[in-house]
């Protein structure tokens, strides 16, 4: 109890840890100290509380300042206050090499690769210095003054030929322009020296002021503390525009294709158009003004850094905040993007470097879109389902159709299966993997070979199907219905459970109930058959050779809609929900007594599945959630998952390590949901382990034993 109760304290000191490698590691120690449902949930949790972050990088210091990141993507340098240059694998995040030293002191030390990627320049205190990428050799050194200066800023033209160097003389003195050849670093010409031009002290933060290199190489924008934004010609030295945008010191940023100036502003940013100089607003949704903004390389994309530690990223043509990333436990510093644009890196005053997948795949979840349906119509939802050997997904399509998808990399596999006759509510594979069948809404029922893509039958329920299940062996599909409504939202003259050849389509029997069934399920041995009571919730469960019924599992509610059930995978237990319940319940079958009330403290479970070891429930709803719940304690596991909108239909995979979610928008993805793959990725993502002065901390007097290795 005492192990127990020492697990669950560092799970819950893990959530509110500020350091996001800290928490990681507190999260994946209590895991090992007492591995339970309570300290799995308090580790996923703290994993879903950071989905962007891929990698988190450590520098030698509490405080990293710039980053540059190679034209080919592999490798990213970043600026270390104490330690110099610090180099990292930008797909490992592993520190390669040595730092290599600065000499001299500055506030701030600008980085950034050459176009080609051969060279490196950097601020070294009143110095330039150019190295060669690859070897780290120095190639040239230039001292940008005699006085007492710092480099503020650089950046390569984009054809490579020059560098734009931003020199601070210091708090009183405004800052100003060389321009350098870019292999000698010789001044080209003298200094550019704008009015009210110059970094300041935000606090105890120093911050350089903003600048922004043409495409063309022919111009630089700067903005003024005077209220201005002013373009310079970088071969007359002349101002040749200006645009007004308020008093203040203003984070800046120009779009790759010159056309969109990003400005930042008290609680927000300003988007100009450079053409028009028609500008945007978006304010109020930042505590205070951004640190740093950047263009995304498609140019859709802004992102603003902030005293905070956090980051926001803004839609470019509606100058909205689209969302907060949350990882950094202090000031965020330069942002910048890989190549591709689907990376995104970081530095701060934490000590760290984060890496955010922008694009793509998102911590635990793969998302992708296997439909568009952007508003219900009728029946809204689309179902989805792991064939036997987890390598395809199918989904129900908008309108009547199902289609493949490549499990493994989330692409089409041939055509669409049309032709389902209407819109699909439930989906299964024959146990070999080489039929699925599909029912609709108005009782529609059609067989598809798998392989060859194509119809092999129709089946006809003869009215409203909620569900399908296919036997063990593969030979016998039951489906619930037919129902014959006397009125709307009246009862049901008739009910009860359909049962058909696979091979052939043949009827077999109907077992008649009277009321009508809202979802079946084949128990594992494929000699059972349960199914629930679509108005009550009560379940069934009978004996398939003898046609007579084994037990009653009673509901007592006059709630309607219960359509969600499943057999555990021994057969022992049978889970059951419904639309206007939030209570699950899960039965003994054998004693049909009621073990466990699963309340998900909001109305409504659509589909129902066991994990293959029996010990996990997932649970979706009428909401675009999931939820895992622990079989043997009651006891939820992590928060929701979340998938599109509206409602949410799920699968877990064959060995139970994923979860297929399709929500009602078109929209899907599949989660890892094995707690082993969490403690790995908690692990990778921490990137170091615990200290000995950490581990005496937070669980003094154990033997330090940390979970993730150095």
């Amino acid at each position: 109890a005492e192990t127990a109760q020492l697990a669950q304290r560092l799970g819950a000191q893990a959530l509110v840890e500020e350091d996001l490698d800290r928490s990681l590691l507190l999260a994946r120690q209590a895991v090992a100290i007492d591995d339970s449902p309570q300290t799995r949930s308090y580790l996923l949790s703290d994993l879903l509380r950071v989905p962007a972050v891929t990698g988190v990088m450590h520098g030698e210091s509490d405080i990293l300042r710039a980053i540059a990141v190679s034209p080919d993507g592999r490798t990213l340098a970043v600026a270390d206050y104490d330690a110099g240059l610090l180099f990292f694998d930008a797909r490992t995040y592993e520190r390669i090499g040595e730092p290599l030293p600065v000499s001299g002191e500055a506030d701030w030390r600008p980085v950034a690769y050459s176009p080609d990627g051969e060279t490196l320049a950097f601020g070294d205190g009143r110095r330039i210095r150019l190295i060669d990428a690859r070897t780290r050799e120095q190639l040239a050194v230039a001292r940008v003054s005699e006085g007492d200066v710092g480099v503020d800023g650089i950046a390569f033209t984009r054809d490579g030929s020059r560098l734009v160097v931003v020199v601070n003389h210091g708090e009183t003195v405004e800052a100003s322009i060389s321009v350098r050849d870019a292999a000698t670093l010789a001044a080209t010409g003298p200094p550019i020296a704008p009015e009210g031009f110059g970094g300041t002290y935000v606090g105890s933060y120093w911050h350089p002021p903003g600048f922004a290199v043409a495409p063309d190489g022919r111009s630089v924008v700067i903005a003024s503390d005077r209220g201005e934004l002013v373009w310079w010609n970088l071969r007359r030295r002349t101002p040749t525009k200006r645009v007004a945008i308020g008093a203040g010191q203003h984070a800046l940023a120009l779009s790759p294709d010159a056309g969109t100036l990003a400005v930042g502003v008290e609680g927000g940013i300003r988007l100009v158009d450079t053409r028009s100089g028609a500008v945007r607003t978006a304010a109020g949704a930042l505590d205070g003004a951004p640190s740093w903004l950047l263009f995304s390389p498609d140019g859709e994309t802004v992102v603003s850094t902030s005293l905070d530690g956090t980051v926001a990223l803004w839609d470019a043509e509606s100058a909205t905040r689209r969302e907060t990333l949350r990882g950094h436990s202090a000031a965020v510093e330069q942002p910048v993007f890989s190549p591709d644009g689907e990376t995104l890196y970081t530095v701060s005053h934490d000590g760290t470097a984060i890496a955010w997948e922008i694009g793509g795949e998102r911590g635990l979840a793969r998302g992708f879109t296997f439909t568009r349906d952007r508003a219900p119509s009728g029946y809204d939802g689309h179902p989805g389902s792991f064939s036997p050997d987890g390598r395809l997904v199918a989904v129900g399509l908008n309108g009547q159709g199902i289609r493949l998808w490549d499990a493994t990399d989330l692409t089409p596999v041939g055509p669409p299966l049309l032709g389902t006759g209407g819109e699909v509510y439930s989906l299964a594979f024959t146990p070999d993997g080489r039929t699925l069948a599909a029912v609709t809404v108005d009782g529609r029922v059609t067989l598809w070979d798998v392989e060859g893509r194509s119809l092999l039958r129709r089946l006809s329920a003869g009215g409203e199907v909620l569900g399908v299940s296919i036997s063990a062996d593969g030979a016998i599909l039951a489906t619930p219905g037919p129902e014959d409504w006397v009125g709307a939202y009246n009862d049901p003259a008739e009910g009860g459970v359909n049962r058909w050849e696979v091979a052939t389509g043949e009827a077999l029997d109907t077992i008649a109930l009277g009321v009508p069934a809202g979802d079946v399920a084949f128990g594992p041995a494929g000699s059972t058959l349960a199914f629930v009571h679509e108005r009550g919730g009560t379940a069934e469960v009978w004996d398939v050779a003898e046609g007579s019924r084994i037990t009653t599992l009673p509901v007592e509610s006059d709630s309607r809609f219960y359509y969600a059930i499943a057999f555990s995978p021994d057969g022992r237990t049978l889970a059951t929900g419904g639309l206007e319940d939030p209570i699950v319940r899960v039965w003994d079958i054998p004693t049909g007594k009621l073990i466990r009330e699963l309340d998900q403290g909001t109305a409504g479970a659509k589909t129902l599945d066991f994990s293959p070891d029996g010990r996990t429930l997932a649970v979706s709803g009428f909401e675009p959630v999931a939820s895992l719940w622990d079989v043997a304690t009651g006891a939820r596991i992590g928060p929701t998952l979340r998938a599109g909108s509206r409602r949410a239909d799920i699968d877990l995979s064959p060995d139970g390590r994923e979860l297929l979610m399709t929500a009602a928008d078109g929209r899907g993805a599949i989660w890892d949901v094995d707690p082993e793959s969490w403690a790995q990725r908690a692990c990778k993502l921490a990137n170091r382990t615990l200290t000995p002065e950490e581990w005496e901390e937070f669980l003094p007097g154990r033997p330090y034993k940390p979970a993730c290795a150095s």
